[in-house]
């Protein structure tokens, strides 16, 4: 899709997508009214030169726009998209192009709360050997999370912990599934590690470049005849 024809702006963040001087101008802005579940990821039919690209349920707009990008790239694509930002993490299954169900977890704003009194940091190797050890038995009894958090005390335990009982605690939402990981936060790397710990076929995308697409999705639906 030819960027030259439209102009994309994330509400609150810095600059924009696209072309400065196009034409049609495309929001994705966390204010306007969610649409409820199931729905379409993209927004319904719209008239003129403005696309308006809202919340889905508890999904906020940017991470809708990145799982419409991975949409686009995969029109035909089923299963369970998770969606990593930095205060939650969103379990969307998508079947026949619409969001059919979501869960959202807060384990990235847990992760923030529980790391900020950071004892003593050891080698790479130690903590990553250690984290290692804290994702396996949180996926596999993510009932004991709170006493495993007990007795951690390093960001990258915490982390792993919270990303490995998540995804212990959501088999029922992936087996059998094939899966997505997208999004930017900071447990994005813990929840690629639990999912392949637990056999999940998960594909790994690029965020920056799922927005992108996302946009030309939009400007393609609504400036293109079915």
């Amino acid at each position: 899709m030819n960027t030259t024809t439209w102009n994309g702006r994330i509400a609150g963040s810095p600059g924009s997508w696209g072309s400065a001087e196009a034409p049609l101008r495309i929001l994705v802005d966390d204010a306007l009214t969610p649409l409820p579940l199931p729905a379409e990821l993209l927004p319904p039919e719209t008239t003129g030169d403005h696309i308006a690209l809202g919340p889905l349920g508890a999904l906020g707009a940017q991470a809708r726009l990145a799982l419409l990008g991975f949409q686009h790239l995969n029109p035909h694509w089923d299963g369970i998209a998770i969606h990593c930002g930095a205060a939650a993490t969103h379990w969307a299954t998508l079947s026949a192009r619409e969001v059919i169900h979501l869960t959202t977890s807060a384990a990235p704003a847990l992760a923030l709360a529980l790391s900020r009194g950071e004892a003593g940091a050891s080698g790479p190797d130690e903590q990553a050997g250690d984290a290692r050890k804290v994702l396996d038995a949180a996926l596999d009894r993510p009932e004991k999370l709170l006493t495993l958090l007990g007795d951690l005390t390093r960001p990258a335990q915490i982390r792993a912990a919270l990303a490995g009982a998540d995804v212990g605690a959501s088999r029922t939402l992936w087996l059998g599934q094939q899966a997505v990981l997208i999004g930017d936060g900071p447990l994005v790397g813990d929840y690629a590690r639990a999912l392949q710990a637990a056999h999940v076929p998960v594909i790994l995308t690029d965020h920056t470049a799922l927005l992108q697409k996302g946009f030309e999705a939009l400007a393609t639906r609504f400036t293109q005849p079915d």
